[in-house]
């Protein structure tokens, strides 16, 4: 018993004394780097920059001793080969377990990505959960270049601004692999804008007055080659079809009266509902919102149910309209599946997707859709019109 507790008493202290980081980095010695960007030149090379944080002058701008980081690029035949060519312009070790962002240049998302998506998904110290973004017109370089008023580190704002606007979409590298190998679904990815802040009669260069904001949807095919572009408000239409929005802010102009309205949207709903005669397939979109009126611009008294159906039904034929318009040009002009058609098919008639698979952008650009909307206000505010309108002109 007593020889038992001597060893247990042994091992105990060889715990203590051997603890420790095995693998522990100091600091100082590394380059953390917060966003990467990649591009692509003429001669099919890649071109790798780095942003790169200078710890001693984070939170330092207004005092005027820095920005914070660095850009610093690097060209190479595949993202290894660029990663170890940025080292040798580096005195500290890359280190990119913190990076936030990946930016991919409109040139190289054309040509396509899928040959720099391996090292994300085998590099350990690479944290796939990276958010990641499509610059329109532009080469990443330009953008991590850019400074942002709001954030010492440009790449934590384009993040910040996709996380307070896209509701529960994500835009991670993890997420856009499982689209990327998912039946019936092409992948997409969030735009990124450079836009220039300049001001009538600033004589100021422009360098010096450019930011960035977010922008739309990117589509990729199968092969995930850029195809095309969907605008801010299609991408909202996308999220809904795919049943990825809670909340969104909706204005339209009612059909037979002066002025519009603003809804909060809430609880959106939709169901695809696919079906399949003489080797050709339909679908039938049904899709419903409730929501509550933040700002009326008409003369209607909203306390009058009869006022409320004159808006619910401009509502339903206006989104009705958009809605149609933002599937027709997916359909037909990118034939490429992003909203998940595909997938319905897959579920509810398993072996003919076995057929169609192979070339479901043909059929899904020649298939027939309908869609109907579904809209019901809730709540109208605590007044029924304007406040500023004399009681002989509102509309009761």
């Amino acid at each position: 018993m007593i020889k038992r507790l001597k060893i247990c008493l042994i091992i105990l202290v060889c715990m203590f004394l051997t603890t420790g980081c095995w693998d522990e980095r100091e600091i100082n010695n590394q380059a953390i780097i917060l966003g990467w960007g990649f591009d692509q030149n003429e001669d099919g090379d890649y071109i790798g920059s780095a942003q790169i944080v200078v710890p001693g002058e984070v939170g330092e701008r207004s005092s005027g001793q820095g920005k914070g980081y660095i850009v610093e690029t690097a060209t190479g035949k595949s993202l290894l080969d660029v990663t170890q060519n940025l080292q040798r312009k580096l005195s500290r070790k890359v280190f990119s377990s913190h990076q936030k962002v990946i930016v991919i240049g409109e040139r190289l998302a054309r040509n396509g990505i899928s040959n720099i998506l391996d090292i994300y998904s085998r590099e350990p110290e690479l944290p796939i959960r990276t958010n990641f973004f499509v610059l329109k017109n532009g080469d990443a370089l330009d953008l991590l270049e850019v400074p942002y008023k709001m954030e010492d580190m440009p790449s934590t704002a384009a993040m910040k601004m996709f996380q307070s606007t896209a509701g529960p979409e994500s835009t991670t590298f993890k997420d856009f692999l499982e689209d990327a190998s998912s039946e019936g679904i092409s992948p997409t990815l969030p735009i990124l804008e450079i836009i220039s802040s300049k001001k009538e009669g600033n004589q100021e260069k422009e360098k010096d007055t450019e930011t960035f904001r977010l922008g739309g949807r990117a589509i990729f095919n199968q092969d995930l080659e850029l195809v095309g572009f969907l605008s801010y408000r299609e991408a909202v239409d996308r999220l809904w079809i795919i049943n990825k929005l809670n909340t969104h802010k909706l204005t339209t102009n009612l059909l037979r009266e002066e002025g519009n309205v603003g809804i909060l949207g809430m609880n959106f709903k939709s169901k695809i509902q696919p079906i399949i005669q003489n080797d050709q397939v339909e679908f039938h979109i049904t899709l419903s919102v409730t929501g509550v009126v933040r700002e009326n611009n008409t003369e209607l008294d909203l306390k009058q149910p009869k006022n409320l159906q004159i808006i619910e039904r401009s509502f339903n034929k206006n989104l009705k309209n958009h809605m149609i318009s933002t599937i027709t040009k997916v359909q037909k002009e990118y034939k490429t599946d992003i909203l998940g058609f595909g997938q319905s098919v897959h579920k509810k008639y398993p072996r003919k997707w076995k057929i169609w698979k192979k070339y479901w952008s043909k059929k899904f650009s020649d298939a027939d859709i309908t869609v109907k909307v579904d809209m019901h206000i809730e709540r109208t505010g605590v007044t029924g019109s304007p406040l500023h309108l004399k009681e002989s002109e509102i509309q009761k």
